[in-house]
């Protein structure tokens, strides 16, 4: 059964509300990425007629938008354009009748489809619907002709679908999502943040009372080992939005001076301090809990360890970052003030335990936490405008009870502690390893929470193996404060 976009919309269209037209669905799923074409066929019946049996590709819109495309902003198109148009007692057979349509159509399970690998699309059974119709949506733009899918879009019935009905209990829906941008994007947009990292594909959950997220990486491997330089360019390239604020970046472009950013960026942080400081931003692990933040979560950033440590003044806050979450839970929109917390230690219950040494401090502090925000965000982060929108958000009347929740995020980074002599050896016991590492943290984060009566917060863990973390998070940062990427 091949994916394309024609069978796209067709499986969305069975799964529809009554009187939902097919012109109706297809200009909201186009809408989501290109509101010109998409008005621009509205009314064109025989050009949607075509697109959805598959007789005409999708010449209106380029692959290249698709490639550029933020797939959170794609989401949120999605939430607000084609999830009301769906009966939502059928979402879950849309969602695993596309599943068995991509492991059908791609042979590879390392396909992108979207921005995520073909095995997480496939194999995911908690799901936040729009992230899950826009990764789908994006992968009929960028890597398949529609014209390929003529031969199966006649077999996309409502029987194919209905036979999934015996699975609907295998889907859950993620009732939270991440919603608008609070004309806010996340300013590692554009870099390659899921080609660097990889999910282990795992879906266990901490059991929180609060929606929380659990989330293992690891990067690639050579040699039997974890491989650098990815990573190592990744930094490099992200450095400029790390040091600099929004502002700050525009000043650069409008003087045709973006070309220096990277570079100039690299020197304040050599003289904040030494390569592998803590508190100056110029540790790994303040630099990829704002990584994860934003390209995991999709929280953009407020306040890098950098900025934080240059900007607020007489306060030594403990955060390591500070993100902006909005989401829309059960229908209702909330906002989370999520501050970050980093560690990196050669044992993993090391590492945990010293997150949340820094979770505690950042807890016993919230108040000068908070006004911290406040305080440096107004003074020169961000355009007129937009500070007005942040001050509605965060001092919303002056009330403590209506300002956002406060989250934590925290990224773990550890020595995994595996040898082997090929890679191929390497990586499927890294990934046995990790997944047993999830199986082991899951209670002994609980019980860390607990014991330190920190119950009522939501949590986002990132974890990351290093081959030997106390020697490579120096070396890393020795590298890249020294200029540059291997």
């Amino acid at each position: 059964m091949k994916l394309c976009f024609g069978t796209f919309i067709r499986v969305l269209k069975i799964c529809a509300k009554p009187n939902v037209y097919d012109k109706t669905l297809c200009t909201a799923v186009l809408r989501t990425l290109d509101p010109t074409y998409a008005d621009l066929i509205k009314d064109d019946g025989p050009t949607i007629s075509k697109l959805l049996s598959c007789k005409y590709n999708l010449n209106g819109i380029s692959i290249n938008e698709g490639i550029q495309a933020d797939v959170v902003d794609v989401a949120n198109g999605m939430s607000n354009e084609v999830i009301p148009l769906l009966d939502e007692d059928k979402i879950k057979l849309a969602i695993l009748t596309l599943q068995d349509m991509v492991q059908d159509s791609v042979e590879s399970d390392d396909v992108t489809i979207g921005k995520i690998q073909k095995a997480k699309i496939v194999n995911a059974r908690t799901i936040i619907p729009a992230d899950f119709f826009a990764n789908i949506f994006l992968y009929t733009v960028v890597s398949v002709k529609n014209k390929e899918g003529a031969s199966s879009v006649d077999d996309v019935t409502e029987e194919y679908v209905s036979k999934f009905s015996s699975k609907r209990n295998e889907i859950q829906i993620h009732a939270e999502e991440v919603v608008e941008n609070l004309k806010l994007n996340c300013t590692i947009s554009g870099l390659n943040f899921d080609d660097v990292f990889k999910r282990v594909d795992d879906n266990s959950s901490l059991g929180l009372k609060n929606q929380s997220g659990l989330n293992f990486y690891y990067l690639d491997i050579s040699d039997s080992a974890f491989d650098y330089m990815p990573l190592n360019d990744f930094l490099f390239d992200s450095a400029g939005v790390y040091v600099y604020s929004r502002t700050q970046i525009a000043d650069f472009k409008d003087r045709k001076r973006e070309a220096s950013i990277v570079g100039r960026a690299l020197r304040k942080m050599q003289e904040n301090g030494a390569p592998d400081e803590k508190g100056t931003g110029n540790e790994l692990g303040e630099m990829l809990v704002y990584s994860f933040l934003e390209g995991g979560l999709h929280a953009p950033k407020l306040l890098s360890r950098y900025e934080i440590s240059t900007s607020s003044g007489y306060f030594k806050s403990h955060s390591d970052s500070v993100h902006l979450l909005k989401r829309k839970v059960s229908g209702t929109i909330s906002y989370q003030l999520v501050f970050g917390a980093s560690s990196i230690c050669g044992r993993l219950e090391d590492a945990i335990d010293h997150a949340f040494d820094v979770l505690r401090s950042i807890k016993s502090g919230k108040f000068k936490e908070r006004s911290m925000v406040s305080n440096t965000l107004m003074n020169h982060t961000f355009d007129d405008d937009t500070i007005k929108m942040l001050q509605r958000i965060l001092v919303p009347g002056g009330r403590e009870e209506d300002q956002p929740d406060m989250a934590f995020g925290i990224f773990i980074g550890y020595t995994l502690g595996i040898t082997a002599d090929n890679n191929d050896e390497f990586r499927t016991e890294s990934v046995k390893k990790m997944k047993a590492d999830i199986q082991t943290v899951i209670p002994y984060i609980r019980k860390k929470i607990y014991e330190l009566n920190l119950g009522m917060h939501s949590y986002y863990f990132y974890f990351l193996p290093f081959n030997d973390a106390e020697n490579d998070k120096k070396e890393i940062m020795n590298e890249l404060l020294l200029g540059g990427a291997r």
